[in-house]
């Protein structure tokens, strides 16, 4: 049984430690790990989407975690800058679709990251120490100095 992506982060975000989640985001890295994390963490990265949570029934199939992990390049039509032209009706109901197909979990901190919204103990710190360079320091600047 694979682990999925947001049980993955719930995993990291449960460490005490920063330095233990720096290192296990770090042992862990992939392509698909910096697509989603990008997606949730970089404040550059917009999503095509409405805010909130989509009517969307959560998939009751067991060992789906392989899903977004296989499907991940798919995120981009939900993202500003890729797909411009899509009617925004059909990204909406592609969104539904995938939230459809995916690990319960996934989708639920995909429609997390949707909103900007950080998964429980991982912060943007976490995430720019671990992977430097995913992430533009132009970028993470500015988010610091709007945190504070």
């Amino acid at each position: 049984m694979q682990i999925g992506i947001a049980e993955f982060l719930e995993k990291v975000g449960k460490l005490k430690r920063t330095q233990e989640k720096v290192d296990a985001i770090r042992a862990n890295d992939s392509l698909v790990l910096r697509i989603v994390l990008q997606a949730g963490y970089d404040p550059s990265v917009k999503w095509a989407l409405p805010e909130g949570t989509p009517p969307y029934k959560p998939n009751d199939l067991v060992d789906q975690e392989h899903v977004l992990i296989k499907d991940c390049e798919k995120l981009r039509y939900f993202i500003k800058g890729f797909y411009d032209n899509l009617p925004q009706l059909k990204r909406e109901t592609m969104f539904v679709e995938f939230l459809e197909r995916i690990a319960p979990k996934d989708a639920e901190m995909l429609c997390l990251f949707k909103d900007k919204k950080p998964m429980k103990g991982i912060t943007l710190q976490h995430v720019t120490e671990a992977l430097p360079g995913l992430i533009p320091d132009e970028q993470i600047s500015t988010t610091q100095i709007q945190e504070e």
